[in-house]
């Protein structure tokens, strides 16, 4: 009887970790020759985010990222930001499994 009150609990804290994961967490990650990411910002409900980041990514450097959701539109534009040149926006559909996210001197490429 103990035996299975262990297990069902470890069965339960395993479930309640996988139902609070998120499925859009990514990695982004900085192939631009020259150029340093100072921001990241996804455009919903009409506006832009706040700056995702809270340091700058140089190149071939990498980040850790999540939206600690899966609900919303697939389809969320995003903007990113490069010291001494300014931003660009991009559209990718976050529903598709992206995994990570490419920033390259020209446009992106995500798997």
């Amino acid at each position: 009887m103990k035996r299975a009150t262990i297990l069902s609990t470890i069965l339960m804290l395993a479930l309640v970790n996988v139902a609070s994961a998120s499925n859009y967490a990514f990695r982004l990650y900085n192939r631009a020759e020259g150029y340093t990411i100072n921001g990241f910002y996804t455009f919903q409900n009409g506006r832009w985010s706040d700056n995702w980041l809270r340091g700058r990514i140089r190149p071939g450097q990498k980040v850790d990222m999540d939206w600690f959701s899966n609900e919303g539109s697939c389809v969320v534009p995003f903007r990113v930001s490069w010291d001494n040149y300014g931003a660009e926006d991009f559209k990718i559909d976050w529903c598709k499994g992206v995994s990570n996210i490419y920033m390259k001197d020209k446009g992106f490429a995500w798997d």
